[in-house]
C-alpha cells in the first residue's frame, strides 16, 4: 500500500509540475524564491580580470571585475566579452570561498559573451554547475532574480519581471533579440545569470540602464545553446555574413508598411559584399524603378 501510495504521489508531483514548471502554484513565493537562489548561488563566479591595453602608444595593465556562472561540471562557466577582453589574467573566486585562475575558451564580441574554464586542480573537491533553462518559453510578467557581484558585492540577488521576452535593439547586436528585465542589473553584474523561479539560467546579464527606472537586457539561453558548441570548437562564433541592409516590413517611426505578416525587407546592400555580387543589389534597384 505504501508503494502505490508513494507512486501516486510522483505522478501527482510530476503532473503538476508540467502545469505549473515554475512551481509558484504548489509554494509560497518567498519559498519559490529561495528555492530557485539555493539551486544556482553555488556556481555564482567573482571575475576579477588583468586586461592589457596600448592607449596612446603606451602599454597600460587595468583589472576590471565582473560576474559569471559555472555551466559544467569541468569548470566552463559563461560570462560577458567585455569583462575577459584583452585580459592577460583571469581569476576566479567561487561561492564557497574557493579561487582558480582561468583561460578564455571563445568570445563574441557581437553578443557580449565569453566562455571560460577554470584551471581546476586535480583530487579537489567537485564543481557545482547550473542548469541552462529555455528562454523562448518566458512571457511578459514572469518572474526572474539577476545574480551576480554589483560594484564588486558577491553574492547577490535582486528580482524582477520580463518587461519584454523579445527586444530588439538596434546597434547592439543586430540579428538577435535580447530580454528585457525590470530586476536590476548595475555594474560588476556583467556575465552573472539571470534565473528563473525554476531555478535555471535563462539569460546572462550584459547591459543596464540608469535613467528613467531600472532597465537591464540579458542574452537569451536559447542564443547562447546555439553558439556554444561554436565557442568551443572555434574559440569563436564565426558569423557568416552577406551584405544584408535590413528593414522591418512594419516600421512606425518612417510610417512604412509592406504587405505580410513575416520577413524582413531588403533595403540595400553593402558594397563588394557577398549579397551584392550575387545580384541582390540589382533586383533591389529593378524594384525601385517598377
Amino acid at each position: 500500500m505504501k508503494r502505490i501510495a508513494a507512486c501516486v504521489l510522483a505522478f501527482a508531483s510530476v503532473a503538476a509540475y508540467a502545469a505549473d514548471p515554475s512551481g509558484l502554484g504548489t509554494l509560497d513565493f518567498r519559498q519559490a524564491v529561495a528555492k530557485a537562489k539555493d539551486r544556482v548561488f553555488p556556481s555564482l563566479v567573482f571575475l576579477k580580470c588583468l586586461q592589457e591595453s596600448h592607449e596612446s602608444g603606451k602599454k597600460q595593465a587595468h583589472e576590471i571585475a565582473g560576474s559569471g556562472v559555472l555551466i559544467s561540471t569541468g569548470g566552463e562557466l559563461l560570462t560577458n566579452w567585455h569583462v575577459v577582453d584583452k585580459a592577460i589574467q583571469v581569476r576566479c573566486l567561487l561561492f564557497d570561498g574557493r579561487n582558480f585562475d582561468a583561460e578564455v575558451v571563445g568570445s563574441d564580441k557581437d553578443l557580449d559573451l565569453a566562455l571560460v574554464r577554470l584551471k581546476a586542480q586535480k583530487g579537489g573537491k567537485p564543481l557545482p554547475c547550473a542548469e541552462i533553462g529555455e528562454s523562448s518559453l518566458l512571457k511578459e510578467g514572469d518572474f526572474v532574480m539577476a545574480m551576480g557581484a554589483p560594484w564588486g558585492l558577491t553574492r547577490s540577488v535582486s528580482i524582477g519581471i520580463i518587461s519584454c521576452a523579445r527586444r530588439y535593439l538596434e546597434s547592439n547586436s543586430d540579428y538577435s533579440l535580447w530580454l528585457q528585465t525590470d530586476a536590476s542589473i548595475s555594474p560588476g553584474n556583467s556575465g552573472g545569470p539571470l534565473v528563473n523561479t525554476a531555478g535555471q539560467v535563462i539569460g546572462i546579464n550584459t547591459l543596464g540602464t540608469f535613467f528613467g527606472g531600472d532597465m537591464g537586457f540579458s542574452v537569451p539561453s536559447s542564443t547562447i545553446r546555439e553558439i556554444l558548441p561554436r565557442l568551443r570548437q572555434y574559440g569563436d562564433v564565426k558569423w557568416s555574413w552577406t551584405g544584408l541592409r535590413l528593414q522591418p516590413i512594419r516600421d512606425f517611426d518612417r510610417n512604412v508598411y509592406f504587405e505580410g505578416t513575416e520577413g524582413v525587407i531588403v533595403a540595400s546592400t553593402d558594397e563588394a559584399s557577398p549579397a551584392r555580387q550575387s545580384g541582390i543589389r540589382d533586383l533591389v534597384l529593378q524594384r525601385k524603378l517598377i
